[in-house]
């Protein structure tokens, strides 16, 4: 893929997603066929968007996976600081007629973390965490037909991710030992409710951010103060309606309660 390609297939993201379209496939032509290629991709919508005023406020992240016939894929995507929320109501983008979210642990950083030769340690990286945050991923596609997109396509237009919602805060303690948590979900009315038995993926939602604070220094990127890193959703996907006021509990941690707003 030459860098004209690259480009050109990230000026075609940031097209669709200031314009709020859902269309097709890239080009043959801008399609990523190997990582490297994809995060390029990736790396490039982040410099047109930093062009257009809109920085990196966060990461979403997991550890690498098996897809596609490839090993040791990364799980990694930044989240733009205009699309990051903290008030009700929240703008969201339908998909299919629904709010899709996923209930997450956001970790803000309190100090930069520069990329640099060595690895950061653990400890380094958990001292320079101001908080965690009780979160919701806003879940995306612009894609007519997702299912029918290589995951490094996806991971070139940073992983079906629209935003992120950062609610309560929580203490880096309480956080760290968030292996599993059960989810009341109420919506409209008291009555309505359902019940889930979540469990982060990776055991505890620190795992991934360790990762990936190392994955981004090997790539020259650093972590910046202010930042928040959602590392995994603890129960899927969750389909929520616009317009309507809900509740979701985490246990033993708190709540989010919203309303989201067709953007």
């Amino acid at each position: 893929m030459q860098q004209t390609d690259i480009q050109a297939a990230a000026q075609a993201l940031l097209t669709r997603r200031l314009n709020r379209q859902i269309t097709g496939p890239l080009p043959a032509e801008q399609r990523p066929v190997t990582v490297e290629q994809a995060l390029a991709i990736q790396q490039s919508l982040m410099q047109q968007m930093a062009l257009a005023g809109q920085g990196v406020g966060g990461w979403k992240c997991a550890l690498p996976i098996a897809i596609d016939g490839l090993e040791n894929v990364p799980v990694i995507a930044p989240i733009f600081s205009s699309s990051i929320y903290t008030g009700s109501p929240c703008p969201i983008q339908l998909d299919q007629g629904v709010c899709k979210i996923e209930p997450e642990i956001g970790f803000r950083f309190g100090r930069d973390l520069p990329h640099r030769q060595e690895p950061y340690g653990k400890q380094e990286i958990l001292d320079a965490l101001s908080g965690a945050h009780l979160a919701l991923e806003l879940i995306l596609s612009r894609y007519a037909q997702p299912d029918s997109i290589s995951y490094l396509e996806h991971l070139a237009d940073c992983l079906f991710n629209q935003g992120l919602f950062v609610g309560p805060q929580i203490s880096v303690a309480q956080a760290l030992t968030a292996s599993e948590i059960s989810f009341v979900l109420t919506q409209g009315i008291v009555d309505s409710e359902s019940r889930m038995e979540g469990k982060h993926p990776s055991g505890y939602p620190q795992t991934p951010l360790f990762w990936l604070v190392n994955c981004l220094s090997q790539q020259g990127i650093d972590i910046k103060a202010g930042q928040v890193v959602i590392t995994s959703s603890y129960a899927g996907v969750i389909e929520v309606a616009p317009e309507i006021d809900f509740t979701l509990e985490y246990e033993k941690y708190g709540e989010i309660s919203l309303r989201f707003k067709i953007n």
